[in-house]
């Protein structure tokens, strides 16, 4: 707030110092400080006010705004289900009745026969079909020795 360096202090001491005396400059110090804390204590409450009355200032903001939306999803709603209900009767009075539709004269087309199965694709020269699961002189598959020693 304000700009005050130890200099400054040091004049501002002695000054008191001189003007009221060794035995009045304590006392005159604690009644600062005292005043000092009330102006800080005072200008805390100013603050904490003003920020629950803007906190309390959104939140009716915000009340309001969910009443707007509260009518306006109840007014699409009602508005969805009178199209619904229009769409319906619209599609009811447009389809014709069994009785009405005339019979046509084509023959009956042909079935579809069902897809051939495919055969397997030929194998490439000396590419196996299987991995082949021969056994090492130990008795064990390849590499599992090697696994095994590894733990």
């Amino acid at each position: 707030m304000f700009d005050v360096g130890f200099s400054e202090l040091v004049v501002i001491g002695l000054v008191a110092l001189v003007v009221l005396g060794p035995k009045r400059l304590p006392e005159t110090a604690r009644a600062a400080g005292r005043w000092t804390a009330r102006i800080r204590r005072f200008v805390s409450e100013v603050k904490q006010d003003l920020d629950r009355e803007m906190h309390d200032a959104e939140l009716t903001e915000l009340r309001q705004l969910k009443q707007e939306l509260d009518q306006t999803r109840q007014v699409m709603q009602e508005t969805s289900g009178e199209l619904a209900q229009s769409f319906t009767a619209a599609a009811s009075a447009i389809q014709p009745n069994a009785a009405e539709i005339p019979a046509t004269n084509s023959p009956p087309s042909a079935p579809v026969p069902p897809p051939a199965a495919e055969k397997p694709a030929p194998r490439a020269k000396g590419s196996r079909a299987v991995k082949s699961t021969k056994k090492s002189k130990t008795g064990k598959k390849h590499g599992a020795a090697r696994r095994h020693a590894r733990r």
